[in-house]
Order: structure tokens, then sequence, then C-alpha cells
């Protein structure tokens, strides 16, 4: 690989900035990805997967060239049934993204909770007591506001009613610990360009094997078919239409650095870089969306007012030139933008984000 890419500081939620290997990987022999030996990558991807999350006696993989999107319209349309009804949690845009999906292929549904609110488990809970839901769909790590929500609370509560449970983990799996045998998890779908930090155009969903029979039963799709999907791979070695070849190879490098360096170490690293640069954009003077105990420790929403005088495209602009890349806010009638802590990110990337903002800023002063 050449030594001219330059490392580029990705704060946007995903793809990530990537590790040198995982580049490399690209560079691969080109191979037809209906040979064996390249259903051995698609294999050790597969289990991989289940490794990261501790699923290799319950759950199954299944994998789409996709963006994230295409994981979680496979996972609800395969796991919802003519008869069956979720109730979606739509405190951010990616809840609501749920409830378009379910409305567009007619699921039953209905929705709880506001734009940028906590999910209150007494709220939660008084509402499967009032209604017959058979799933309970819910966005884990909320990156178009920072929110974490309480995934080992929403699973108690779903056990506890018999409520099977629906998660869109696309910015936490990989670096938040979750422990899929342990945690009655019926379906998760993530990405390949998120905390797993691979290249884009890859995504999965993690299926409990008590599910098998449900997906076969409902399947109302046609590329994004999970039965069809999984149980061709598991028969032939195969996925049934053309795979991102390079991007797959690149993926198994990354779930492999994944694994060396462990979900724990990842999720303590995320939480000192996000740390760094919390602290150090605090003191500049910006404000957050999210009061501290809601932040997920992997993305900050991050209000304009105040301090950015020449707007968001300036300051991304300025950032861009310096290798820093940031995000604009999706968050309704707020002015935000985003940064997140996503991919082969340490300490020192911070530290260098909080200086850049620091000059930025005093330029901006000495020109008012």
């Amino acid at each position: 690989m050449s030594d001219q890419i330059e490392r580029n500081i990705l704060l946007n939620p995903g793809p990530a900035t990537t590790a040198r290997s995982v580049k490399e990987a690209l560079v691969v022999n080109d191979i037809c990805p209906r040979e064996e030996e390249f259903g051995t990558v698609l294999t050790d991807i597969s289990e991989g997967l289940l490794k990261i999350g501790n699923g290799s006696e319950q759950y199954q993989a299944c994998l789409f060239a996709a963006s994230g999107t295409g994981a979680v319209e496979a996972m609800l349309t395969s796991a919802l049934g003519a008869d069956e009804k979720v109730l979606i949690i739509t405190n951010g845009a990616y809840g609501i993204r749920m409830e378009k999906i379910c409305d567009a292929f007619s699921r039953d549904f209905e929705t709880i909770c506001r734009f940028g609110e906590y999910p209150q488990v007494d709220r939660l809970r008084q509402k499967l007591q009032e209604e017959d839901f058979t799933h309970l769909a819910a966005v884990h790590h909320e990156t178009s506001t920072g929110m974490m929500n309480p995934l080992e609370e929403i699973s108690h509560l779903c056990r506890e009613f018999g409520v099977k449970l629906i998660v869109d983990a696309m910015s936490s799996f990989g670096a938040y610990p979750i422990d899929l045998d342990r945690s009655g998890i019926s379906y998760l779908a993530a990405s390949s360009n998120k905390c797993i930090h691979g290249m884009p155009g890859l995504s999965f969903v993690i299926f409990h094997t008590d599910c098998v029979d449900e997906i076969e039963k409902n399947n109302g799709n046609f590329y994004f078919d999970m039965y069809r999907q999984w149980s061709y791979l598991k028969q032939k070695g195969q996925l049934r239409f053309t795979p991102p070849v390079q991007v797959c190879y690149s993926f198994r490098e990354a779930i492999k650095d994944t694994l060396e360096e462990t979900v724990e170490n990842r999720w303590q690293r995320y939480r000192q870089n996000w740390q760094v640069l919390y602290d150090g954009i605090r003191q500049l003077g910006f404000r957050f969306y999210l009061p501290m105990e809601q932040q997920s420790h992997i993305l900050m929403a991050v209000a304009l007012d105040g301090v950015l005088h020449r707007g968001f495209d300036h300051f991304h602009d300025y950032l861009y030139g310096k290798n820093i890349t940031v995000y604009p806010g999706v968050i309704p009638e707020t002015d935000t933008f985003r940064m997140a802590v996503i991919g082969d990110l340490y300490p020192r990337d911070l530290h260098y984000v909080v200086e850049q903002i620091e000059q930025y800023l005093d330029a901006a002063d000495e020109r008012t």
C-alpha cells in the first residue's frame, strides 16, 4: 500500500477511520465469489460475528450486500408476519426509519417516545400491559442524538412479557459488550463499516435459532429474504447474489482485529476517546443536546448556537482541510452537528481534533 495515503480522522458515525491492515486486505487476487475458497471467507465472517457477540451457541448470522438499512429492512420484514404486531421505540431518526419500513411493507405496528425522549421502562411496561404485541423494536445507539437506549432493561422487559426483541445495533455492535447468549435478543442488525471498522458494503442480521421457522414463514421480500439468504449460505457456501468480494476479505480482517483487541478493550478505548473530545470542546464553550447520563460515549450531538458564528459548513470545511470530518445534525428544530469516535481512533487523535477546533475558534475571534 502506498505510504502517500493520508490518515483521515472521520468523526461521522461510519464509515469509520480504518486500520492499515483493513485497507491492505482489500488488495487480493481476483476470484469468482462462487469458488469454495471464497465461501470460506463468508463462513469466517459469519462465525466471527457470532464470536464478537458471544452468540455462537444459540444464534445464526445472515449476510447481505447492502447498507445497514438493508439489514434492518430484512430483519423487520422477515421477523414480522401478518398476524403479528411490533411496538417501535421512535426516539430518534433511526427508530423512525424502522417505523417507515414497517409502514411501507404493511406490517402492524405502534410507536412510543418522541424524538430525543429517553425510553422509560415503566412507560414501556404499561404499553405492553395495555396491548397485545408480539415484538418490540429498538435502536440501541441512536446516532441522531447520541443516546444509548437501555438495552439490558428493555431486554429484561421483553422476557417478562414474552415479546421478541428486535435491535438495530448498527452503531454499537463490536464496541459495546453485548452478550447475545444471555441477552434474550431475537434479532440484531448491524453493518461492516461501524464499530467493527470494516469497509462499507456488507450488513448482517444475527438471529436466535428459535426464529428459523418464523423467518421461513414470513418471507415477504425477495432480495432481503433472510431465510433464503441464510440457508443458501449454509447449504452452498455462497450468497444468493454477487457480494462485494474485496470488502468481504477486508471485513474478515476487521473482525480479526476486533477479536484481538476484544470488545471490552475497544469499549474502554471508545470511552476514553469520547471523554477527551467531550471535555475538550466543552471547555471551548460548546453545549450538548443530551445530559451526561444519557450519552452513549460513542457519539455526541453538539449545539451550534453561540460558538460557530460562521455556521457549520465553514467549520466543516476548515476541519476537512486538516484531515478531520465532522457530521451535520438531523435533530428536528434544533441546530446541531455530530461527532463520533467510531473507528481506528485513539486519544491522541481526539486531542488533535480539540487543538484544531481551538485554533479555528481563535482565528474566528481575531477576525471579529
